[in-house]
């Protein structure tokens, strides 16, 4: 056996989520691996490589999946149009999670695109034996096959005021393994707050919907955090996970720190 299927196929976030561990992550914009590799370094649990508003495209996301299993990181991508031919794609590079934008607006598409994720009898997904996730068909598929089914995560994104009110019914028989409330992007402006992801609204309806999923037997809930300060609120409230802010965000917001520390002097 070579040492990918063990990188690519135990999905190391799922496995600390299980045991009951806070897990951490964040989102990446840049297509430089290294990026994802420092963040691996840091002592992150997963990177999410953004494919809806980055200037990505699937070779991208490979070079962060091979430093993310570098580091012993987990890998998942953010996509923009939620295909099921896509997701297999992505999943036969070795990601472990797809975080799907605007779940519960189209509830027949959502069937589809869900069953992408597995192989059947469970699902839909394409079968091909000599990708990278099987280490290109040097390792057991059928091994590989059953690994997978058991260890790959379909993230739903809430980014929608129509489906936060509804999302007891939304999530009562979602089929998904985690559950991201959106914030500052796209939720706050379904509500007329662009950007405004502290306001009382926005965090009603983030409570809203992390209360409705921690009543649904199996389905992980993070948050999304662009403050490490208001994190204690949420995890009072059980969340398993945060994705906390985007690459390009803490660069600019540390170089931005590091003028003015030098010119206070």
């Amino acid at each position: 056996m070579t040492g990918i299927t063990t990188q690519s196929g135990t999905n190391l976030f799922r496995q600390k989520m299980q045991a009951g561990q806070l897990a951490l992550g964040t989102f990446v914009f840049s297509p430089d691996p290294c990026h994802t590799e420092i963040i691996g370094m840091a002592g992150f649990d997963v990177a999410v490589i953004d494919l809806e508003h980055a200037p990505m495209e699937i070779p991208d996301v490979i070079n962060h999946i091979r430093a993310a299993n570098a580091v012993g990181m987990s890998c998942w991508a953010r996509i923009r149009d939620p295909q099921p031919q896509d997701i297999g794609r992505l999943l036969d590079q070795g990601v472990q999670g797809i975080v799907l934008p605007h779940f519960g607006l189209n509830v027949e598409k959502t069937k589809a695109v869900l069953d992408s994720f597995r192989y059947a009898p469970g699902g839909t997904r394409g079968t091909c034996t000599g990708v990278r996730a099987v280490s290109y068909g040097l390792d057991d598929f059928k091994t590989y096959s059953t690994t997978s089914d058991e260890e790959v995560m379909a993230i739903g994104l809430i980014e929608d005021a129509s489906v936060v009110e509804n999302i007891e019914a939304v999530l009562g028989n979602c089929g998904l393994d985690a559950i991201l409330p959106g914030g500052p992007g796209d939720l706050a402006t379904s509500m007329g707050l662009h950007g405004q992801g502290n306001h009382p609204r926005v965090l009603e309806a983030i409570k809203k919907v992390v209360s409705a999923a921690k009543q649904v037997q199996g389905l992980k809930v993070g948050v999304y955090l662009t403050d490490p300060q208001t994190a204690s609120q949420w995890i009072d409230l059980g969340v398993d996970f945060f994705l906390c802010s985007i690459d390009y965000r803490i660069m600019a917001n540390a170089y931005k720190k590091l003028r003015n520390d030098l010119t206070s002097q």
